[in-house]
């Protein structure tokens, strides 16, 4: 019976709190192991112990990924790079995101400045993080290795190739134009095919066999999916429901070095300025997380109402290090650049003008001639890419490899490459 206790039979009133409310594991879905009294409990201690250790360190690992994933939205709202006014949700597949900043030269949005007065908190998160995998792993790769070591050691980054399509999201500029408007760019068309990063961690308990071991993904970009919630997931499960294929799975620091080659190679002292906010934006993540002592405690706490403290505390404690760090840049001219800080204080009053002008197209409302003209194009696009999309699979692949030999500059022969699976 559910309520017996586990170790005599009896009518088992307490609950082990170590394992209590551990959530489910592919078909593993854990019931609350029972017991009479203390006496009980310890003598069924070495039946239950390696059973309650793993069941512990799964709760461990649900509750720092919730934590892992705001500390990237915190550095995502930090990071600004265009000063975004509104964001829409057009309809389910697409998103208008209206930029104050009418610059098209190569920026892609990375990271935003957004009034939330102006947003719904769903669709803020999408244009946080829209075409962001790559910096997630670049950003938040050694924070999440030290906030797992204790129980999830190995952190790995894996590139996949996702199954479906990201949400349409669109940059509506101050006077109303599109950016599909204009001429995409090389970064934008690998955009546009879906190879996505995520993290790949495992979980070690001591008397598994390797192949045994529980093992995750933690994806900290998986709303621009139009997926909620849902940043961990067994890695079976994410393999089967999310993704075409796996192509790569290496360790940490991978995404960094081949992304700083391809920025500086596509878009020059851009790319170089990018890739180097990003990086220090990392390193100040890093050591915020590093100050914060006792991760493992964190992680074990019973008492809801104090393990919610620490968590706020954290939270406070990298906002803090980031004002900081953009605080001490004010005189760094490339950050300034970047951060485009300076270039919109002086657009100000063009950007006022332009607004005037994109009112009367637009509505006051976002509903106006022009959002019905916006829409035409943008389904007309989403048309032509899923014409593409809906072929069979060996023909997804070969499109995806064309997208990215586009984007690295090679030539693509058309053979389809060799991505069996994982290997660790």
């Amino acid at each position: 019976m559910a309520n017996e206790c586990a170790s005599c039979g009896q009518i088992g009133p307490l609950v082990c709190n170590g394992c209590a409310n551990a959530p489910a594991y592919l078909d593993d879905a854990p019931s609350a192991t029972r017991y009479c009294g203390a006496a009980c409990q310890r003598s069924h201690w070495t039946q239950h112990k390696d059973r309650c250790k793993l069941l512990l360190r799964r709760k461990i690992v649900h509750r720092a990924a919730k934590v892992i994933q705001e500390l990237y939205y915190i550095l995502c709202r930090k990071g600004m790079r265009w000063p975004v006014e509104r964001v829409d949700r057009a309809d389910e597949h697409t998103v208008f995101v209206h930029t104050l900043n009418p610059d098209l030269s190569g920026r892609n949005l990375i990271f935003h400045d957004i009034n939330p007065a102006l947003v719904n908190a769903a669709d803020e998160l999408v244009a946080l993080t829209m075409h962001g995998c790559t910096t997630s792993t670049i950003t938040m790769g050694q924070s999440v290795q030290i906030m797992l070591k204790d129980v999830m050691p190995l952190v790995y980054e894996s590139s996949v190739i996702a199954l479906n399509r990201k949400l349409w999201v669109e940059t509506v500029l101050p006077s109303g134009s599109l950016t599909l408007d204009h001429e995409i760019s090389k970064v934008d068309y690998v955009n546009q095919v879906d190879r996505h990063e995520v993290f790949f961690v495992m979980m070690l308990s001591p008397g598994v066999a390797l192949q045994d071991q529980k093992r995750y993904a933690i994806d900290l970009t998986h709303v621009q999916y139009g997926h909620h919630d849902e940043t961990l997931m067994p890695w079976k499960t994410f393999v089967e429901t999310r993704t075409l294929e796996t192509s790569e799975t290496l360790p940490l620091g991978r995404a960094r070095l081949k992304t700083e080659a391809l920025m500086v190679k596509t878009l020059g002292e851009e790319g170089r300025m990018i890739q180097s906010a990003v990086a220090e934006f990392a390193e100040v993540m890093t050591a915020a997380v590093r100050e914060f002592p006792g991760w493992m405690k964190v992680w074990k706490e019973q008492d809801e109402s104090t393990y919610q403290r620490h968590v706020e505390r954290t939270y406070q404690h990298v906002t803090k290090r980031l004002d900081q760090f953009v605080a001490s840049k004010v005189n760094d001219r490339d950050f300034q650049i970047w951060h485009s800080m300076a270039e919109n204080k002086l657009m100000q009053g063009a950007v006022k003008q332009m607004r005037k002008e994109k009112i009367k197209s637009w509505g006051v409302d976002l509903r106006g001639p022009a959002f019905v003209r916006a829409m035409k194009l943008v389904r007309a696009r989403q048309k032509k890419e899923r014409s593409k999309w809906g072929t069979p699979e060996d023909e997804k692949k070969k499109l995806h490899m064309r997208a990215v030999h586009a984007f690295e500059g090679t030539d693509y022969k058309g053979e389809i490459p060799d991505v069996s699976g994982l290997t660790i």
